[in-house]
């Protein structure tokens, strides 16, 4: 079972590191093994207020996306106050582009045989939700325990556990993983698929997904 802690950020804690252009990632040519990929549910503890991230929490289950339509449902007006505080979107071919993790991957595939490619525009939404918490994701032990966090417009963010123990990222860490596919795998400046590598075992995947998204 994958559980995540995840709070509204205030302005100050959304302040993310600058790093220069991508780093010397070596480029991955072999295919990942993908029939080994087990998916978990996302839990999100999200706060009752939304400008309240210190207050009362519940839990919901599914996409960032879906989860803000849970909280919404339940709370009117939780997305309008969760939208007002979302920090500036990123953008892909800025010169130098914000990062929160203090290291770049180690390796990525853009080639993917067996996925499809996802919209740029909605995985860069994805990113901008993610930048709108704190927290940390935890997924249980791997490797290839992969959760879904983002999903819409059939372009989805998903990231993977390789290690035999329970990992935890910081969402802000997921983001960045997302956004240097962006930055590497890019077509057409309108669509991208990727998959990036970090050297502690844990993984970000860019691609299509139309499974309910």
């Amino acid at each position: 079972m994958l559980s995540i802690s995840a709070f509204i950020a205030s302005g100050l804690a959304l302040a993310s590191v600058a790093h220069g252009a991508p780093g010397f990632a070596s480029i991955r040519s072999d295919q990942p093994d993908v029939s080994s990929y087990a998916t978990v549910p996302i839990t999100w503890e999200l706060p009752v207020k939304a400008d309240d991230p210190t207050g009362a929490t519940v839990e919901v289950t599914g996409t960032i996306e879906e989860a803000i339509a849970q909280m919404d449902a339940t709370y009117p007006g939780w997305n309008e106050t969760f939208q007002a505080h979302l920090p500036p979107p990123p953008t892909v071919d800025s010169g130098a582009f914000d990062l929160a993790a203090l290291d770049d991957p180690e390796s990525y595939i853009c080639k993917l045989d067996q996925w499809k490619e996802a919209g740029q525009l909605s995985i860069l939404r994805g990113i901008e939700y993610l930048r709108g918490l704190t927290g940390s994701a935890k997924n249980g032990p791997g490797p290839g325990e992969c959760g879904r966090v983002s999903c819409s417009w059939q372009s989805a963010i998903w990231w993977c556990n390789d290690n035999d123990t329970e990992k935890e990222v910081g969402w802000n860490d997921i983001a960045d993983g997302t956004l240097y596919i962006l930055q590497k795998c890019s077509r057409d400046a309108q669509y991208v698929k990727g998959q990036a590598f970090y050297k502690d075992k844990w993984n970000v995947i860019v691609r299509y997904d139309n499974d309910s998204c």
